[in-house]
């Protein structure tokens, strides 16, 4: 898709340990006319290759597979064979509305791992996914790999997103975090255990979902195969380094109906990062709201961009990371 036209609006609000770090390169404002339609958002490198000495990808805790909820599907029938959840990371961007369409329509909770420069650059999203009944948590400010920054950056990134969340007007329903790239060490780890973050949450099923060039049907179909009872399946519904995003989205309907039919439930997680039931979402009176600011975004790792080339989807913006 041809790149949409720069424009001068700043970059966006953010705390202000990271606002003069975080400056604006490639500013983009949405064109006139109808809202653009979704487009793709990668922006990690499968498989998340770790930095050497860190430990991942944290497998999951197995979680309970009891029935004591019964949201296997939306007509309140209980799961067969145990509870799985769905996660998103790295937004929100401009593909969370529709992720949330979708998960109203299905009735199905899940865990939002945002990133705090989203988080502030477009508030409205954190406290309604709270509201509707999905779980927001922390995944860093400005999604750095941890184990190349000191003690000090590691608590300001952690910081900034809690005071990017408040200020939204989330509360978490505890302290928990996914570090960036499923990476961190042991001084990473005794940084965010310092500041109560006891619970860093895994992954247990990843599709090549950063690549814009990963379709749907990939997508779905790697996640279907690995269904087990208590997995945590992670979808990027707008990387905050590639342009993919789109193939994710589209690929959701299909997810949720493939878990059903293997006889799963979509439960959510406890305070130890655990998979335990869930009742079926209860979506609020509100409507889903709209993207208003430019979505910020790391520089686009270009291998991850498609051929051709993809940009996200507008409004957006490319800002240099503070540790660069």
């Amino acid at each position: 898709m041809p790149s949409p036209s720069p424009s001068p609006t700043s970059a966006f609000p953010s705390p202000a340990t990271h606002r003069s770090a975080l400056s604006a390169t490639a500013p983009n404002s949405p064109p006139s006319g109808p809202p653009p339609s979704f487009a793709a958002t990668p922006g990690t490198t499968p498989p998340f290759p770790a930095t050497p000495g860190t430990t991942p990808p944290f497998p999951a805790t197995p979680g309970t597979t009891s029935s004591v909820f019964a949201s296997g599907g939306p007509d309140g029938s209980g799961p067969s064979n145990g509870w799985v959840v769905l996660t998103f990371d790295d937004g929100p961007s401009s593909f969370r509305p529709r992720t949330l369409e979708v998960l109203r329509r299905e009735t199905v909770p899940a865990v939002f791992f945002d990133v705090g420069m989203r988080v502030a650059a477009n508030p409205q999203f954190a406290a309604f996914q709270a509201r509707e009944g999905h779980q927001v948590l922390n995944h860093t400010f400005t999604h750095p790999r941890l184990a190349t920054l000191t003690p000090e950056a590691i608590r300001r990134e952690i910081i900034d997103t809690d005071e990017a969340l408040r200020a939204a007007g989330v509360r978490m329903p505890f302290r928990g975090m996914r570090p960036p790239f499923l990476a961190v060490d042991d001084a990473g780890r005794d940084v965010l255990a310092g500041l109560g973050y006891r619970t860093i949450v895994g992954v247990d099923v990843f599709a090549a979902d950063p690549d814009a060039a990963t379709t749907p049907e990939q997508i779905r179909d790697s996640l279907l195969a690995g269904l087990a009872p208590g997995a945590i399946l992670l979808l990027h519904d707008g990387n905050v380094d590639t342009p993919s995003g789109r193939a994710a989205v589209t690929a959701l309907p299909e997810i949720i109906r493939g878990v059903r039919e293997h006889g799963y439930g979509f439960g959510l997680l406890d305070e130890h990062g655990a998979v335990v039931p869930a009742g079926p979402l209860q979506p609020c009176a509100e409507p889903i709201p709209p993207i208003v600011n430019p979505v910020p975004y790391l520089p686009l790792v270009e291998q991850f961009r498609g051929d051709p080339p993809q940009d996200p989807p507008p409004p957006y913006v490319i800002v240099e990371s503070p540790h660069s």
